[in-house]
């Protein structure tokens, strides 16, 4: 039947990769560069524009307008020509000359929260690293040495040292949960419409014995929990080595924690496709639920953030434990020997025994009920015959 059906066969085999490719690719720039800015320079002068230049040479911002007027700048923000404006008072120059405080406003597009959040920081940083070379400049004229100088702009050093995602890559930090949310949506979707097809296959219709129709679900299962297997493994495999995420976890963790949230999908799409009427209502389903999961399963937005009820819900949810757990193993190097790792393969365990008996069940129930009503007919058939 997926053999004959090249629609279904590409959603299940090619799909999964080839969307994975398309959006880790998306994010193949790691970081937010480039973010268009306006600089209002009220005083033009030798120290205004070595600050607009500050902000123009690093890689995050490219200054593109250097407007005078503050409402005009406001105006391109609001037009979409830049995301974020530099305001530069009148009195900047004459602020630092006197060594007093200058003070410079930072405006940013904030309704994109990534590059908001990016922009800010980066900001700021470009500021700071400014005002403190002025400040070293004005201790080494005063006598001071450089390192003295050093010590006074910058009397508390911080050493930054991110581990697992040094350049806080947005490819590191999304790739690997959006594969598997690629793979959990497109798998689900292929076995639930695989189990739904029964009534058109006659298993569903009463006119096969109970033997065969328990057979078939079975063949059905190890069909496309083997096959699913294969294919997470390949896709996991091929992410990772097109896009170079240092693999330092356990490779045998990895292939444990895909299984087990293979079995745990194969028995959520047994159970949608032997209770939903049809293809379509399977499909309307797991279109509807796909994304809050992806939302409660805490890869995005953390579950301490949640309320307790939610929480709780989605400790049922198989993406809750594999999304996270499966960019911790890769990125962090983690596995089975900690606690939360080894927690979210035997939730995974536990929902895939859970979830198998209960479509088992179901599908038993579909067959019973078909049989019941096939019996009258068939009696009718005969009595006609005769």
């Amino acid at each position: 039947m997926l053999w004959h059906d090249k629609r279904m066969l590409f959603m299940f085999l090619v799909a999964p990769l080839a969307l994975s490719i398309v959006v880790c690719n998306a994010f193949g720039g790691h970081i937010v560069k480039d973010i268009p800015l306006a600089a209002v320079d009220g005083n033009s002068s030798a120290q205004t524009r070595a600050l607009i230049d500050a902000f123009d040479e690093t890689d995050r911002f490219n200054v593109t307008y250097v407007v005078t007027d503050q409402d005009e700048a406001l105006q391109l923000l609001e037009e979409g020509k830049v995301l974020g404006v530099v305001v530069i008072p009148a009195d900047y120059a004459r602020s630092l000359q006197l060594g007093q405080q200058a003070e410079v406003l930072i405006g940013v597009n904030s309704a994109n929260n990534i590059i908001g959040n990016s922009a800010v920081v980066s900001a700021m940083q470009v500021v700071k690293t400014v005002s403190a070379q002025i400040a070293v400049k004005s201790f080494v004229a005063a006598g001071s040495t450089v390192d003295d100088a050093l010590a006074k702009a910058a009397p508390i050093s911080t050493v930054l040292r991110p581990w697992f995602n040094s350049q806080f890559s947005y490819l590191t930090y999304l790739g690997l949960g959006l594969t598997g949310l690629i793979f959990y949506q497109l798998f689900l979707m292929t076995v639930s419409t695989a189990f739904a097809e029964e009534k058109k296959e006659g298993i569903l219709s009463g006119k096969t014995t109970v033997k065969e129709s328990v057979i078939h679900f079975f063949n059905k299962y190890i069909f496309y929990g083997v096959t699913g297997y294969l294919n997470i493994l390949v896709n996991y495999y091929a992410i990772i080595t097109i896009f170079d995420f240092p693999m330092r976890g356990n490779k045998e963790d990895l292939a444990i924690l895909c299984g087990c949230y293979v079995l745990c999908m194969l028995g959520v799409g047994a159970l949608f496709g032997t209770l939903c009427k049809n293809t379509i209502h399977c499909i309307q389903w797991l279109m509807a639920l796909t994304y809050p999961l992806f939302i409660l399963s805490g890869f995005s937005w953390p579950l301490t953030e949640m309320s307790d009820t939610l929480v709780k819900a989605a400790q049922f949810l198989p993406p809750t434990h594999f999304l996270s757990p499966i960019r911790n193993i890769v990125l962090m190097g983690v596995g089975f020997e900690t606690e939360n790792i080894a927690y979210s393969r035997d939730m995974l365990l536990y929902l895939a025994l859970a979830t198998f008996f209960l479509s088992f069940l179901a599908f038993l129930w579909k067959v019973y009920r078909a049989g019941k009503k096939e019996k009258p007919q068939m009696a009718k058939k005969e009595v006609v015959q005769a």
